[in-house]
Parts: C-alpha cells; sequence; structure tokens
C-alpha cells in the first residue's frame, strides 16, 4: 500500500497544470528534476559523513535550470540557488554547514536553512516559481525495509528513474558500501512500473462549498478542469497540497446539511504513469456528530493470524454522514480516549468501514472485503485475543457504542478463532448483547471487513405477540441460514420478557432471555444452540415467549422451529 502521510491544508491554493515527462526548453516541468537519494538519518554513520542530504537528477535530455525552484520538506520550504543542471545530472542539496564534508562526493549546492529531515517520514516536494510539480515523495522509513539497513546511516534510493512518483515501489535502501551514493548514479537499477490506480483516501466538504478529495499518491490534472456535482459543472479544481494529493473542487451553489453529493472524477484525472482514479463516482455530504445507537460496531477481528491485524467495522445507523476523524476510541471506560485518524474519511448513511493499522494485511488476508471500505488509521485500541471492551465516543465524548468481545462468543465447534471474525447478525441490533454477534462463515473467508456480514438475518416483521424471521435454522457454520431472529412485542411500553426454547421432549434447551426489560418489545438472536453454546441435534423446537406489564397483565405465544443440517 501507498502509505498516506496528511498534508497541510495550505491558505494559498497551488496551481494545477496539464503535465507530462521531459522538459520545455530548459523550463522544467513535472517528473524533469527528482528527488534520487535522501539521506534522512545519517547515524551512526557507515563511511559517508553523518551529514543529512538530497539528491536531484536530471532526468531529461535538456539543460535545466533550478532557480526558483522551491524545496518543501513538510511544514519548512526554501529557494533553491539558480543553477543548470546537465542531462543525468545529479546535485546534491545539503545545509551550508555539511557542504565541506560532502564536496568529496559530487556536486553541492549547499542551501541557507536547509530543512532538517525527519526520521520519521515527512512530504518532500520540488515546485516551480509558479506552483507547477516538479516532483513529490512521501518518504517513510519503510523505504529501508526491515533489514540490517533500516537503522540509521543508510540513503533510500530512486532505483527507477522511469518511474519516479511510484513509492514506494521504485525506492530502496542503498546497497552502496558506503551507505549511499551521493552525487553518483545509484547503486540499484530496477524496473518498477506503475500499474496501480490512483486510490481515494477521503472525499470531504466542510462549509459546503468546496469538496477535498485526497489521493493516495500525486496525481496529474489539466489546468481549469471542471467536474461534475450532480450532473453540474464545478468551478476549476486547484490543488491543495505541495504534493498535488489535495485536489479541491469548488462548487458552483452550496452544498445543505443533510444532502448528499455525487461527484464524478473527470478521466483526465491520472497519475503519473496515466492511471486513472480508482473510483469515478464518489459522494460526500456535510458532516454531524453521531449520538448513541446512530453509529455501531459491526464486526471485530482481536485474534489475528501471524502477520494478519485488529479491524474493527462500523455501521452508520443514520441518515446523517459522519467523520471519522471527530470520532475516539477507547479500549476501558476509564482509559483514555484517543482520536484514530487525522484525515476526515466520511462514513456515509447506512454504509460500513473497517479501520485498521495495516490495511494491506486486512484487504488480502479476507476475500470478501470491500477494499475501499478498508481504511488503514494510525491508532487502535489494543484488543487482547481473550477478549477485551470497546467504547466509541464523539467529539463531545458523548458514548456513542460499547462493546464487549471475548473468545467465548465464538461457536464452540470451531477449532481455533485464529483469523476468525465476530460479526453482528444484523447491523442495527445493540452491540453490548453477546448473543447478537456470530461467528464469521468459512464460505467468506472468516471475515467480511467494509462489506455485508457473511452471518446475517432480517428481524422478523414488525407486529404484535412473537414473531420468527424463518421456521428453520441451519447451525453449520456455511454462512446460510445460521441463525434467526425471535421478535418479541407485547403491546405497552413496559414489559419484562422471556424466551425459552425447549426440545420435543419438553426440556428446556436454551434460554434467550429471562426477566428482560424489554420496554415496548425486543429482538433476540437464536443460533441453535444451547446455553454452553453446543449444537443442537436436528429436529423440532419449540420458541416460548412469556410477557408481564407494569400493570401485571400476562401474556405467552408459542412458535415451531426447525434445526436442520445440509
Amino acid at each position: 500500500m501507498k502509505k498516506i502521510i496528511l498534508l497541510s491544508l495550505l491558505p494559498v491554493c497551488l496551481c494545477v497544470n496539464a503535465q507530462s515527462q521531459g522538459s520545455i526548453g530548459d523550463v522544467p516541468v513535472t517528473g524533469s528534476i527528482v528527488f534520487s537519494e535522501i539521506m534522512a538519518d545519517p547515524s551512526p554513520p557507515v563511511q559517508l559523513p553523518d551529514k543529512e542530504y538530497l539528491e536531484i537528477t536530471n532526468r531529461t535530455g535538456d539543460t535545466l535550470f533550478t532557480g526558483g525552484l522551491i524545496l518543501i520538506a513538510g511544514p519548512d520550504s526554501v529557494t533553491l540557488l539558480s543553477e543548470a543542471i546537465a542531462p543525468q545530472e545529479y546535485i546534491i542539496l545539503c545545509a551550508t554547514g555539511s557542504r565541506t564534508a560532502l564536496l568529496p562526493y559530487g556536486r553541492v549546492m549547499a542551501i541557507k536553512s536547509f530543512p532538517s529531515l525527519n526520521n520519521d517520514g515527512e512530504v518532500l516536494a520540488l515546485r516551480d516559481s509558479n506552483g507547477r510539480l516538479l516532483h513529490a515523495v512521501s518518504y517513510t522509513p519503510a523505504f529501508l525495509g526491515q533489514g540490517p539497513r533500516s537503522g540509521g546511516g543508510w540513503s533510500a534510493e530512486l532505483t527507477d528513474l522511469g518511474n519516479p512518483f511510484n513509492e514506494p515501489a521504485a525506492w530502496s535502501p542503498s546497497v552502496d558500501p558506503s551507505g549511499g551514493t551521493p552525487g553518483r548514479a545509484n547503486s540499484s537499477v530496477t524496473l518498477a512500473a506503475d500499474l496501480r490506480c490512483p486510490q481515494i483516501v477521503a472525499v470531504w466538504t466542510e462549509k459546503g462549498d468546496t469538496v477535498r478529495v485526497l489521493f493516495d499518491e500525486t496525481v496529474m490534472a489539466d489546468a481549469g478542469e471542471r467536474w461534475l456535482a450532480d450532473g453540474r459543472e464545478t468551478l476549476s479544481a486547484v490543488s491543495g497540497d505541495p504534493a498535488d494529493r489535495l485536489l479541491l473542487v469548488p462548487l458552483d451553489q452550496g452544498l445543505q446539511q443533510g444532502e448528499i453529493l455525487s461527484l464524478t472524477v473527470p478521466a483526465s484525472v491520472t497519475d503519473f504513469a496515466g492511471n486513472a482514479a480508482c473510483q469515478g463516482d464518489l459522494r460526500t455530504g456535510i458532516p454531524s456528530d453521531p449520538m448513541a445507537g446512530e453509529l455501531l460496531f459491526n464486526e471485530l477481528l482481536f485474534d489475528p493470524l501471524p502477520g494478519g491485524a485488529d479491524y474493527i467495522e462500523l455501521y452508520n445507523n443514520s441518515n446523517t454522514v459522519v467523520d471519522l476523524s471527530s470520532l475516539y476510541l477507547a479500549n476501558s471506560l476509564t482509559a483514555p480516549a484517543s482520536a484514530f485518524t487525522a484525515v476526515p474519511r466520511q462514513l456515509l448513511p447506512y454504509e460500513y468501514i473497517a479501520v485498521t493499522v495495516d490495511r494491506d494485511a486486512v484487504v488480502e488476508g479476507y476475500p470478501c472485503a470491500s477494499p475501499y471500505a478498508v481504511y488503514e488509521v494510525s491508532r487502535l485500541p489494543s484488543m487482547p485475543d481473550e477478549g477485551g471492551t470497546l467504547i466509541l465516543y464523539n467529539r463531545m465524548l458523548t458514548v456513542v457504542d460499547r462493546v464487549s468481545f471475548s473468545s467465548a462468543m465464538h461457536q464452540v465447534f470451531l477449532s481455533g478463532t485464529g483469523g476468525i471474525a465476530l460479526e453482528k447478525v444484523f447491523p442495527a441490533l445493540p452491540s453490548d448483547i453477546a448473543a447478537n454477534w456470530h461467528s464469521a462463515s468459512e464460505a467468506s473467508g472468516w471475515g467480511t471487513p467494509g462489506a455485508a456480514n457473511s452471518v446475517a438475518v432480517e428481524p422478523a416483521e414488525a407486529g404484535e405477540g412473537l414473531r420468527l424471521s424463518s421456521t428453520r435454522v441451519s447451525p453449520d457454520g456455511d454462512g446460510f441460514e445460521e441463525v434467526i431472529s425471535v421478535s418479541v412485542w407485547p403491546g405497552g411500553d413496559d414489559n419484562i420478557i422471556s424466551v425459552t426454547v425447549f426440545n420435543d421432549r419438553g426440556y428446556c434447551v436454551r434460554r434467550l432471555a429471562e426477566r428482560f426489560s424489554a420496554g415496548a418489545g425486543a429482538t433476540f438472536v437464536w443460533d441453535g444452540t444451547t446455553d454452553s453454546g453446543a449444537r443442537l441435534p436436528a429436529g423440532l423446537y419449540m420458541i416460548m415467549a412469556e410477557s408481564v406489564s407494569s400493570s401485571g397483565v400476562s401474556r405467552r405465544w408459542k412458535k415451531v422451529c426447525a434445526v436442520l443440517y445440509r
């Protein structure tokens, strides 16, 4: 996956131009002068000086000039000196105090106020004086891998100059014995063809007059390009960040609270390799803070297989838009609540999203995942394999939902629970009732992150009395008819309900509810098992519901259900 470093929104928008490889005379254009080496963490040094540096390269066949070019490193920026750079020539950029130490290795451009490079990664960009992007890269320590060159003293090299925007595939740690190759050809040359489409990370609007579209890589866009919003042309889109990964699309008329806007991405919006955006049709709206019951836990993976990752799936049980960056998670009522993403990723009404710290592991590990609805976040609360608690808060720290989970909530006949998700049998059911959860089916690959659950049941039709969603249940783990819903609505507003399952000999085999304070009524779930979780033999079973109202009125209903196996 292309890792995302959230870029600060600029107070003044940068221009977006039609862009191409090469140059126009001696005027650099996108991809002409690029970063070809990054030494962000020179300590402990291998053989090179203990100095930070960047290397730039002229990829074209023309002599170009660096006058007016702006180097951006995270929040810092500095203008380069005006010098010529010959075709295929390398220039080492560094602080004035590092010039003497790096001069023996090649041509050096010492820059006053050269920005300090962040060891943990940051966005690097080169733009000209008119705002046109030449090159950008979201450098991270992952460029150096997990091996012996990850501990400092080694540079990251662009190994495929033909695909300078294909990160991280086109970057790798230097294999030169000195630790890097400043001022000369890189130590490795590889082919890293960019065949991946630009993924849209987030779409959002804040005041309703401009839509922001964040991509996971730099995109090219024609100057003055107009998008379509609900079939109407927008105003011209502009860049909103130094790396051209955030596009700002001004609307010709403002969006109102409660409206959902459909936005069409123009075909001309591509990455440097010419790949069109992965998603062509987008939707967004003005978000609201969710209240209790409007955003629910719907699927949990807390015991991943080796190499896998935990995930939490949320379901928007409302007709409003939710901004994930306004939410907080904690693993107990006494634990600190932490935001899990700074990106305003939206969750639209009645949709799902799975959040994880390793999107690639989740998408690759679960074939029934909905890739666009699996979202990588910066952090999640710890989720012990044996079980725990999750609490979801809105920005006012009001509890929106909570769930207590444990490995005991899985089906007992499973040989193991590693890599198997717990799913809600119906998204809108309360999360804090253990019976509303079920192991994901084997047929789904043991999880459905970002997609409808593999084990699901629609609640029984509304109506007074006892109603079943089906007259049969098949608890064999194939994902078909695994559960039924048992709805009891006695009438009135204050009822105590008990629901019991009997076998054909009249013995109680399962208590679904015992003196449950249900108010006007409640829905319960039965998966064809006993109170201990054991599967019942095939046959007919009677479900009996009893209620007592606050006025003392007692009522009783009975329904027959068959347990079947295929």
